[in-house]
């Protein structure tokens, strides 16, 4: 089994793979694993934009995107980009400045991608800000992201939202 391991940065990515006992660091290809990165990191980029219809549009029309229990939009798995922007994208920018989902490092497996990176945002009722680092787990199915489960230090977000 092999995995491998992108950091965020432009020309000159490496891919690293690692097996038992030996490490490859090999230039990317049009593999699978490096176009399922790219549309993760394509979905970042239209949020960090605010792009919101090319952000439904990475999403895949039989989606399941579970937030982090406790995570205070939480409400089980959603199932269509409709429910993600009304459960989730509404919500928050009705309640935070600036709220904003960067990842920095991607590893894949085939079309299973996992994203590390930070969350950050001021509390429009609180004016409290927080950051809380994340990771993301995400499965690419047909060129589009069928799969997201999120995993986050919640307490810091909801201290941040609480009077």
């Amino acid at each position: 089994m092999s995995t491998a391991i992108r950091s965020a940065g432009g020309e000159g990515e490496v891919l690293t793979f690692e097996l038992s006992r030996a490490r490859f660091v090999l230039q990317p290809s049009d593999s699978f694993m490096s176009n399922a990165i790219e549309i993760v990191r394509s979905f970042y980029d239209a949020l960090g934009r605010g792009d919101v219809p090319a952000v439904l549009a990475s999403l895949h029309e039989k989606l399941e995107w579970t937030e982090a229990e406790r995570f205070p939009y939480y409400s089980g798995t959603w199932h269509s980009p409709q429910e993600v922007l009304d459960k989730l994208f509404v919500p928050l920018s009705r309640d935070w400045d600036g709220f904003s989902a960067k990842a920095h490092e991607f590893i894949a497996d085939g079309g299973r991608v996992v994203s590390l990176g930070t969350y950050a945002g001021k509390s429009k009722a609180t004016g409290k800000s927080m950051t809380s680092p994340f990771a993301h787990v995400w499965t690419v199915r047909d060129g589009k992201l069928a799969k997201f489960n999120m995993y986050t230090d919640t307490a810091k977000v909801l201290e941040a939202l609480k009077h």
